[in-house]
C-alpha cells in the first residue's frame, strides 16, 4: 500500500510513498496544501492524540438553553406577550447559547489522530475504522525508507572516499537497516578494496 486517502467532512488527506520521501496533500474547506517529506527527515517516534468532547462545556450549553428557555416562560407570564412577541424574546435570548456553541465549535468534536515525527507534519486521521490501515501504512513508510537508504548507502561506490563509505556502513548497522554479517561483509568487501588500490 503506497498512498493513504483519508476523508472528514469537506475536508480529505493524500499521502503517497514515493521513492525519495512520502507526498502530502492536504485539503481543507477553500485551501490546499501540498509538500514533500524526504525520507531524511522522517524518524520513528509516532505520537497518538486523542480528544474528547468535553462535558463541562456541554452541560454549559445545555443550561444556557434552558435558561433561554426559562427566561422567555418568564418574560411571556410578566409582560403577557403574544405569540409572535414571545418568539422574538425568545430568539433574543438563545442568541447567547448560540455564540458560545459557534465558538466552541472545535471543542464538541471527538478527534484522533496518530503523527510521525518529522520535519513538516505527518499527521493521519486514526478513528478505530482508521487504526489499522494507517498503522500498516507507517510500517509502509519505515519499510520504504529502509529501502532508500540500503539503496543509497549499501554498496562499493568507486567515486566515494573508502572511509567514508565505511562510516555509511556503520550507521546503517547502528539504524537497525543490517544486521552485524551483513555490516562485516560490506566492509570486508571496501577494506580489500582499499588494499588493491594501495589507499
Amino acid at each position: 500500500m503506497n498512498t493513504l486517502a483519508q476523508k472528514d467532512g469537506r475536508n480529505s488527506k493524500y499521502f503517497e510513498i514515493q521513492e525519495d520521501g512520502v507526498f502530502v496533500k492536504n485539503n481543507f474547506a477553500k485551501e490546499i496544501n501540498e509538500y514533500k517529506v524526504y525520507f531524511q527527515d522522517i524518524q520513528y517516534d509516532e505520537t497518538v492524540f486523542r480528544k474528547k468532547k468535553d462535558p463541562v462545556l456541554i452541560g454549559i450549553v445545555i443550561s444556557m438553553i434552558f435558561n433561554s428557555i426559562l427566561f422567555t416562560i418568564v418574560i411571556n407570564e410578566s409582560y403577557e406577550l403574544s405569540y409572535s412577541l414571545g418568539m422574538i424574546v425568545f430568539v433574543i435570548a438563545l442568541i447567547p447559547s448560540l455564540i458560545v456553541t459557534a465558538l466552541c465549535n472545535n471543542e464538541f468534536k471527538r478527534e484522533n489522530s496518530k503523527s510521525l515525527t518529522a520535519s513538516k507534519p505527518l499527521v493521519f486521521s486514526y478513528a478505530k475504522k482508521e487504526m489499522k490501515e494507517v498503522d500498516d501504512f507507517i510500517s509502509n513508510i519505515k519499510e520504504s525508507k529502509k529501502q532508500f537508504f540500503l539503496k543509497a548507502y549499501y554498496k562499493v561506490d568507486n567515486l566515494i572516499p573508502v572511509h567514508v563509505q565505511i562510516s555509511r556502513i556503520h550507521w546503517l548497522y547502528e539504524s537497525n537497516y543490517i544486521n552485524e554479517s551483513d555490516a562485516k561483509f560490506i566492509i570486508d568487501e571496501l577494506e580489500s578494496k582499499r588494499i588493491i588500490e594501495g589507499l
